[in-house]
């Protein structure tokens, strides 16, 4: 075997173990730092609670187009403390519908209204749900900080450690991303992202709401059979949901001046609510009043009163007069 040959071989190798990595992105996660990683939480931390929990509602039904469940607006504020210290609120009339799952992932997931969710899930509703677009604390925060806090919510309001970390990897892989910073807020597809824990500075998104709804799904059914068989902590589970994206970046990536790939299915978009209106505006049917020719009728003469005086008429004593009231005048 020639020098060259050798040198190509060496290459296919490393271009075979790239590609199986990247097929399996738990052998790269073995390797890493995250592994060591402490995870913080309210798992492991103390101090973490809700006030005014449960969440209680106003029983006002709120219909939003295209979503499956019922929202009702929340009754007071919801106070949240997570694993860090920071506090997070839901005020008064934030539309819950107490699910907070992207509807693609139900079917991996699992039910996604419980009682145990419910507060967490208003407190998140908050900061990205949809119908409040117009509420004090919408996207007042970093998208990846608002879905961490919503795992700490999942757990302090009772979800088993399994069933939390699996509803919070669908809220990261199929929930809202929206660029967030004190300073320059930046947007990127592919590019940099901020490395957890909880910090400052720009924050990155790398969207995935052009990637098919079946590669998502796919990635979601990978990431429950990592959190089943690890049992991973809180920085390995976001590790490996980071090497997801990578893979679904790479395969689907997204240029200024290339148009999304085709796709078989719809993808899923979180879209901002909007009332529906008729498309033409309502105007009560104007109709002409009837006009009807007032009805002639020929006066009635009626003898006068013998017992009163008649005032004479035109044709002399005695004579009524036609047409014209008749007043009695003392004498």
């Amino acid at each position: 075997m020639t020098e060259s040959q050798i040198m190509r071989h060496f290459a296919f190798l490393s271009v075979s173990l790239m590609a199986l990595a990247a097929c399996d992105p738990v052998a790269i996660l073995r390797g890493t730092d995250a592994v060591d990683e402490p995870e913080i939480s309210c798992l492991t931390q103390p101090g973490c609670y809700f006030d005014q929990a449960p969440v209680r509602v106003v029983p006002r039904e709120v219909i939003i187009p295209r979503r499956p469940y019922k929202f009702f607006p929340t009754a007071q504020p919801l106070t949240f403390s997570d694993s860090r210290g920071r506090t997070w609120v839901a005020p008064a009339g934030t539309l819950t519908d107490g699910a907070s799952i992207p509807r693609i992932f139900v079917s991996i997931v699992g039910d996604p209204t419980s009682p145990e969710f419910i507060s967490a899930a208003a407190v998140h509703d908050a900061y990205c749900g949809i119908g409040n677009e117009e509420a004090p604390n919408f996207q007042k925060a970093r998208w990846e900080h608002v879905h961490i806090m919503f795992y700490d919510g999942l757990i302090e309001g009772g979800t088993n450690e399994f069933v939390a970390k699996l509803m919070f990897a669908a809220v990261w892989l199929g929930g809202p991303r929206w660029a967030y910073s004190d300073q320059d807020m930046v947007v990127s597809t592919q590019g940099q992202r901020e490395a957890y824990p909880i910090g400052g500075g720009g924050s990155y998104v790398r969207r995935l709401d052009h990637v098919p709804v079946g590669e998502l799904q796919n990635a979601m059914r990978s990431t429950k059979r990592y959190i089943e068989t690890s049992r991973p902590t809180l920085p390995q589970l976001l590790a490996f949901l980071r090497m997801q994206e990578d893979i679904l970046l790479e395969r689907f990536p997204v240029s200024p001046h290339e148009p999304y790939p085709e796709v078989r299915e719809e993808p899923y978009k979180e879209e901002p609510y909007e009332p529906e209106y008729p498309e033409e505006p309502y105007e009560p049917e104007v109709t002409e009043p009837e006009v009807t020719e007032p009805e002639v009728t020929e006066p009635v003469v009626t003898e006068p009163d013998v017992t009163e005086p008649v005032s004479p008429g035109p044709d002399g004593p005695g004579t009524p007069t036609i047409g014209v009231e008749t007043l009695a005048v003392p004498g």
